[in-house]
């Protein structure tokens, strides 16, 4: 189970960075905040938990302002969430061959994933709302 960590947060690392070039594609860097870069990141696997952070109303998406407190909730509930898909992965890591091709596998999905929602919140009009106030992005 440790074995999976490091293929993890090295696949979260690649992940970031290419969530951060779809927002620089999009002309959307300066905007681009860490609760837009956690939306991308596991709204594929946690959507449920990302409801409070990005909500999408037509045609756009409103990023609202979340607390450190509110974060850190949400990066425990993502973990156990994560940790309960890693069990699986983690079993087929007795069986080298299989463990890699698993891992590997499920790198791809995610990473497809990651992408896909990166492209369609950077893609529409996004709206970062600070102290009340909207600032079309």
């Amino acid at each position: 189970m440790l074995t999976l960590l490091p293929d993890l947060v090295g696949v979260w690392k690649v992940q970031a960075q290419m969530v951060a070039d779809i927002a620089a594609t999009y002309g959307k860097t300066a905007t681009l905040t860490q609760e837009q870069m956690v939306f991308c990141l596991f709204k594929h696997s946690a959507a449920q938990l990302l409801r409070d952070v990005i909500v999408r109303e037509g045609g756009r998406y409103v990023v609202l302002p979340a607390s450190l407190r509110m974060m850190r909730s949400l990066a425990s509930k993502i973990g156990i969430k994560v940790g309960q898909r890693s069990v699986g992965k983690a079993i087929a890591r007795y069986a080298p061959l299989v463990g890699a091709l698993g891992v590997g596998a499920y790198a791809y999905y995610d990473t497809q994933k990651v992408a896909d929602t990166a492209v369609e919140l950077f893609s529409s009009v996004v709206v970062v709302q600070a102290d009340g106030l909207d600032d079309p992005a």
